[in-house]
């Protein structure tokens, strides 16, 4: 529950509550995380609808066709249109970006070239959901396939990767207003801070980052290290991988499917993380500590 001085940002919604206490029901004010749907739309044919929290809409719907292999850069982008309301920042985008409010909750990216879902490699079911997991993909053959070996040459200090969920955590504006959003945040080189977004969907979090350096012709992000809030799922380190991600940290745990993709695609991917410590699932070489642990 919020103070009744605060004032609802983007993302948040006021509503009405009834806060139990020992005595009768007290009437005040909370905030809640906005959540709505967003249908992405490629050259105007629906790829899929999204559960998301607003404000980054843009950033979100170029993440996720980055992730599933159907735009690599910037350069294939012709166009977009959105509704105005759907992106916080639209200054600098480097891409032409039409501005339509009949058309909200909903972004349609423009191809300089003709997109066949054949052509992905994926076998996609991209549903109205901001829960993680597989989507439709087809195994883990895919990725294989379609996802080249994630590159770099240099090593991560252990200090810093423990001091990531911190970070993170200072860094999570809506979620100490609401409660109810996951994060990520972009360790990138030679930067001691983080780059972040925050959605209802752990995923969305992740597309919405990997989306906002598309947009900076950042990608591949080689050397850089992804801190996520939640639990390390098969898609999590899937989009990792699309995007070049060197290392995938995660303050829970990964999953079975996780685990087998980092480990085919060259990620180091860490589990459980915290100040004190975590647990180093695949290719520990890439850090300066005793494989298997953080110390």
């Amino acid at each position: 529950m919020q103070s009744p001085n605060h004032v609802a940002r983007a993302g948040e919604v006021a509503v009405e509550v009834r806060r139990l206490s020992a005595g009768a029901p007290l009437a005040t004010t909370d905030h809640v995380v906005r959540e709505d749907p967003l249908q992405v739309l490629v050259d105007s044919r629906p790829l899929g609808i999204l559960m998301r929290t607003p404000g980054a809409d843009l950033e979100l719907a170029l993440g996720l066709l980055h992730s599933e292999q159907i735009v690599r850069s910037r350069a294939e982008v012709a166009k977009v249109r959105m509704a105005p309301s759907g992106q916080e920042m639209l200054g600098s985008l480097g891409l032409e970006v039409e501005l339509d409010p009949e058309v909200e909750n909903l972004v349609d990216v423009y191809l300089l070239h003709p997109w066949s879902p054949a052509s992905s490699g994926w076998q996609r079911a991209l549903t109205s959901s901001s829960a993680c997991g597989i989507c439709g993909a087809t195994t883990i053959d895919a990725i294989r396939r379609t996802h080249e070996q994630v590159g770099g040459s240099g090593t991560f200090e252990p200090e810093r990767l423990r001091k990531l969920p911190d970070l993170l955590q200072l860094s999570q504006r809506l979620f100490r207003s609401t409660g109810g959003l996951h994060a990520a945040g972009l360790l990138l080189p030679g930067s001691d801070e983080l780059e972040v977004a925050e959605d209802v969907g752990r995923h969305n979090a992740v597309d919405k980052l990997v989306g906002r350096m598309f947009l900076a012709d950042r990608l591949p992000l080689t050397d850089a290290c992804l801190v996520v809030s939640g639990r390390a799922g098969f898609e999590i380190v899937q989009k990792a991988a699309a995007a070049g991600i060197a290392v995938v940290a995660s303050i829970s745990a990964p999953s079975s499917l996780a685990v087998e993709v980092a480990e085919s695609t060259g990620i180091t991917l860490v589990g459980f993380l915290r100040p004190g410590g975590g647990n180093v699932y695949t290719h520990a070489e890439k850090l300066t500590s005793q494989p298997g642990v953080l110390r």
